[in-house]
């Protein structure tokens, strides 16, 4: 099981594919509020069930950055 405390803001979130999804900006209990990157920027909510590992610094998913 995922232990969604151990995430911190600033933490880089990648997709299932390795490719970066923005910067950690809050952990929820459910959720994580992340700045996206790129032109456009914005934020988006990624659910608990979303994530798949937690290494120090990184959050990776099992979604796609067009899935989120």
């Amino acid at each position: 099981m995922i232990n969604i405390e151990e995430i911190q803001p600033g933490w880089t979130v990648v997709d299932a594919h390795g490719e970066e999804v923005g910067k950690v900006i809050e952990v929820n209990a459910g959720t994580l509020r992340v700045k996206k990157g790129g032109l456009l920027g914005g934020e988006i909510q990624v659910p608990r069930d979303s994530i798949t590992e937690v290494e120090t610094g990184r959050v990776e998913l099992n979604r796609s950055k067009g899935d989120l």
